[in-house]
């Protein structure tokens, strides 16, 4: 595809936008940015990229629509945008960033990671096994870096590891990769899709365009995921036995057995991710040498069950990035009891019952955010009545602090997405690790 001269609308300033103008510009295309913030929250962001060449669209009675190609949203802007719904109407294609990518430069080189866990930490260590053996490789996508501009600048032979979501992969629909990996499928992001289909099917658009050479790698494991058809498909469990599975104490996989205890990362839900990533690396051909040193080295993703610090015999845990209930019930699964658990934030409109599986592990519950007082209703309701609601981190992390003894876990994993109270995970995860610190 050929973007010179071509009028292209950019809807969202975050880092897709800008990592969409950026390479838009370096093509030769006319790039127009929309942005319904107010000019004031924008201008940091249009300083960034000053460089390049944009206009900026204030109303959308100034768009020519007749003029118009393509516009591609930022993955976090719902379909029923009423500045969407308004291309839509003028018979404009709405697109992502991996969309438009994909239809530049092609997807051979891409490996992509979808699921609604695991997903930063197969990313990331896929990438490290790749780079561990000398591979040129780009980790971008959901993970924080644009694909498009990391594109537009490196070599043909660079391999891109892309962590995709949900939001993203809707707004496909050529789009394909080489090799695709789905970690796990559970609700989430309900308010955004509208039901759990719409969800699944984002999902599941990872694998529409596979052509019969190209690798799906799937968790056997998962209910939704067992019975999907395409040509080539590889499995891994932690169940039984699969093309990559977990053995006693030993991953094992057609090329590769390897003792779990040599990791550095923790929790069964971990074993599940390495799997996942030993496929991947195997049909790219790695070394046995390779992949084991990879594994021995790689180190636990921040804000994903992060230690922080052992204050009087109390570990703190920073999983920030637990922002869904399977999530956090997979943080919990990874500790044997004593738990004051630091959940709740921005309402997503999904059940909290799968929390409390397992109340007994919990020893106090520290609430905030918008869904605080829906957590606390489901948790009585299972026995928990050790329950306190705060306004926010620091009377949070001040309470546990106060409350804990030696051979507690206080455990931060909210369940929940950030935005109530925070711009992200990290920055919340970030407030969490600071604030623990400043205990020590």
């Amino acid at each position: 595809m050929q973007v010179k001269d071509k009028k292209i609308i950019v809807f969202g300033l975050g880092i897709t936008g800008k990592s969409v103008i950026k390479a838009l510009s370096n093509l030769g295309a006319k790039v127009y940015i929309y942005d319904d913030r107010p000019y004031e929250e924008l201008k940091n962001d249009v300083f960034s990229i000053s460089d390049y060449n944009f206009e900026i669209i204030h109303e959308d009675v100034d768009i020519n629509w007749d003029e118009i190609s393509l516009l591609i949203k930022s993955p976090g802007i719902r379909l029923d945008n009423q500045f969407i719904e308004l291309a839509l109407e003028n018979n404009i294609e709405v697109i992502s960033e991996i969309e438009l990518a994909y239809r530049i430069y092609g997807g051979d080189n891409f490996i992509s990671i979808t699921g609604t866990n695991g997903k930063t930490t197969v990313t990331s260590l896929i990438g490290h096994i790749l780079k561990s053996a000398g591979k040129k490789v780009k980790i971008v996508g959901n993970i924080g870096v644009g694909l498009l501009s990391e594109m537009e600048k490196s070599d043909a032979d660079t391999i891109y590891v892309l962590e995709l979501s949900s939001f993203q992969l809707a707004s496909t629909r050529d789009f394909r990769s080489k090799i695709s990996v789905i970690t796990n499928i559970s609700p989430d992001h309900l308010d955004w899709h509208g039901n759990f289909t719409e969800y699944l099917n984002s999902k599941l658009n990872i694998m529409k365009n596979m052509k019969d050479t190209d690798l799906l790698i799937v968790n056997k494991d998962d209910d939704y995921l067992k019975d999907l058809k395409v040509k080539r498909i590889d499995y891994f469990s932690v169940k039984g036995k699969a093309d990559a599975y977990l053995e006693n104490e030993y991953l094992v996989s057609p090329t590769l057995r390897y003792n779990k205890n040599n990791m550095q990362l923790v929790g069964r839900h971990n074993i599940s991710n390495v799997l996942a990533a030993i496929l991947v690396a195997e049909e790219l051909a790695i070394s046995q040498e390779d992949i084991r040193n990879a594994l021995d080295t790689f180190k636990p993703i921040k804000h994903r069950l992060e230690f922080i610090s052992d204050i009087n015999g109390v570990k703190y845990y920073n999983d920030s990035k637990g922002t869904n209930v399977d999530s956090t019930k997979v943080a919990l699964d990874s500790f044997d009891k004593n738990i004051i658990l630091i959940a709740g934030g921005y309402d997503k409109g999904v059940s909290f019952d799968d929390l409390f599986n397992n109340p007994d592990k919990i020893k106090e519950l520290i609430l905030m955010g918008q869904t605080a007082k829906q957590i606390q209703d489901t948790a009585i309701k299972y026995g928990i009545e050790n329950i306190n609601i705060v306004k926010d981190m620091t009377e949070a992390v001040e309470l546990a602090y106060k409350n804990a003894v030696k051979d507690d876990i206080v455990l931060l994993s909210p369940a929940c997405a950030s935005w109530d109270m925070y711009k992200s995970y990290e920055i919340r995860g970030d407030d969490f690790r600071n604030l623990v610190k400043s205990y020590e």
